[in-house]
């Protein structure tokens, strides 16, 4: 579950990342589509390997690619290209993570067991994303409430999985609707 955490951070911080970062909606919806388009393209591959190497090791990997996109993200994004680097890394590794973690389940788990444990890990995404999603615009709203300003740098939280880190933007708001920059 914490390796999913962070997963739709982006989406939930993007009406100040449009703000800050001048971007056009069409920007802001390449940096949100490359993910999945990372994911749906290292799907096959990541999957497959796992027939050849041992599936925690894809699945570890895709752990540390998920947490390294995180951290890349709040240390180097400064706008388009940048953004779309770490969104892109984040949705190769979210495919180590969801299927590889099936593909675990499927060789360790006794099959009487199965479906509750599919049921599980399902419920466990669901919850992440859900997390990933609230914590950054909770976190966002306490710091406009209370006005902290944390050296020009608003807290992005990535959740459990301990990434907690700056976001560029000086301010984020609109932690309700996208908001689009009206270009």
């Amino acid at each position: 579950m914490c390796a999913q955490i962070g997963a739709y951070t982006w989406p939930a911080l993007l009406p100040g990342f449009i703000r800050e970062w001048h971007l056009t909606n069409s920007e802001a919806g390449w940096i949100t589509g490359v993910f999945y388009a990372a994911y749906t393209l290292a799907v096959p591959v990541l999957v497959t390997l796992t027939d050849r190497v041992d599936a925690r090791a894809v699945y570890l990997s895709g752990v540390a690619l998920t947490v390294a996109s995180h951290f890349g993200f709040a240390a180097f994004a400064d706008g388009f290209w940048s953004a779309m680097v770490a969104r892109a890394l984040a949705g190769v590794g979210w495919a180590g993570t969801y299927m590889t973690g099936l593909k675990l389940l499927a060789d360790r788990v006794d099959p009487v067991l199965m479906s509750r444990a599919v049921a599980g890990h399902a419920a466990s995404i669901g919850i992440a994303g859900a997390v990933s999603f609230a914590a950054p615009a909770l976190a966002s709203a306490a710091v406009q409430t209370n006005g902290i300003s944390g050296g020009g740098h608003a807290v992005q939280i990535n959740g459990i999985q301990g990434t907690g880190h700056a976001a560029r933007p000086n301010s984020i708001e609109g932690t309700g609707g996208i908001q689009g920059s009206g270009r």
